[in-house]
């Protein structure tokens, strides 16, 4: 038997709330890039750097874009603080979707899901990206970083 999807809006629109409302995971945050942006394609996050490491201490910001294909697909990631960080291009700052657990499993968990009924907290969303992009910053807390503030060319 199929399960009902929810449509991108609606998911999307959940998503705002809980992030303007900041009930959320209190190390990141996110939100629409442009409150005008009807498709609610481009978003900004911000991660707080893990502790006893060289992220601690910074805030990171990023962008994120929500395709149409999203939830079934994930979305793109690009860090705008200059990051050393294995799986992120250090020249536009995007995040390779197979660096970070999630999204390299999100399509295949997102074949799940419809298949299956909903677990009680979504396993997909712009939140969950973030709290595994610095889990994964964690993983290599120890490597020399750029100067704080530092961004890419192309956001500048």
């Amino acid at each position: 038997m199929a399960v009902a999807q929810v449509p991108r809006n609606f998911k999307l629109l959940a998503e705002l709330e809980k992030g303007e409302k900041g009930l959320g995971a209190g190390a990141c945050s996110y939100g629409l890039e442009d409150p005008e942006d009807i498709l609610m394609t481009h978003w900004r996050g911000t991660i707080w750097g893990p502790p006893h490491g060289n992220h601690e201490n910074r805030i990171y910001e990023l962008k994120m874009e929500c395709g149409p294909n999203y939830p079934k697909e994930p979305p793109t990631i690009h860090f705008v603080n200059q990051i050393n960080l294995p799986g992120v291009n250090q020249t536009d700052g995007k995040v390779d979707k197979n660096s970070v657990a999630i999204l390299r499993d999100w399509t295949r968990i997102a074949t799940e899901l419809a298949k299956n009924p909903r677990p009680k907290e979504d396993p997909l969303s712009l939140e969950t990206a973030l709290i595994a992009i610095r889990k994964y910053m964690e993983e290599h807390k120890k490597l020399p970083q750029p100067p704080e503030g530092s961004k890419y060319a192309i956001y500048k």
